[in-house]
């Protein structure tokens, strides 16, 4: 029979289509299941920001300028992130669309950065960031955004902060 089953080209057609299907539904059905995923924690409704706030717009300017691609905006459970505050949860980007999270950090992250560093901090960072964040840095002058995109941007930021005081 296993002779059979090895020579019979549609039936191992089948089979491997049956583990993808298994795959699949493991992947992407099940998860809708842990009520970690599809519960909002208390920092994701602080992030749920009403359409026409600063923030909401600050996240536009964040993501139109790619922001996105050198921060990440996830706060990993090991010990190098230790430093960065409390481990992100699923839940704490319930209302984000799209989720901000990436999976590479070529400048710091900023999952938490709206507790460590003052509005007039991020400002000069945002006009001129070789000079505040460190000459080494790659990250690109933002004096050519308009005040508003600035503001907006900026509020944004100071917004990226968990919902409970983190251990220090």
């Amino acid at each position: 029979m296993a002779n059979n089953a090895e020579k019979n080209p549609g039936l191992l057609l089948f089979g491997a289509a049956f583990l993808v299907i298994i795959g699949v539904i493991g992947t992407i059905a099940l998860p809708y299941f842990d009520e970690g995923i599809t519960t909002p924690t208390e920092t994701a409704k602080l992030k749920n920001y009403p359409a026409d706030s600063a923030e909401a717009r600050g996240r536009h300017v964040y993501i139109r300028e790619g922001c996105q691609y050198c921060h990440s905006q996830s706060v990993r459970p090991v010990r190098a992130d230790s430093k960065l505050g409390q481990p992100s949860l699923p839940g704490d980007y319930y209302y984000d669309a799209p989720v901000l999270v990436m999976t590479q950090r070529t400048g710091p992250d900023l999952t938490w950065v709206g507790q460590r560093y003052s509005a007039d901090w991020q400002h000069a960072h945002l006009l001129n960031p070789q000079e505040i964040g460190g000459a080494g840095s790659i990250m690109p002058k933002y004096d050519y955004l308009s005040q508003q995109d600035r503001d907006d941007l900026v509020a944004y930021l100071l917004s990226l902060k968990p919902a409970l005081k983190t251990k220090d």
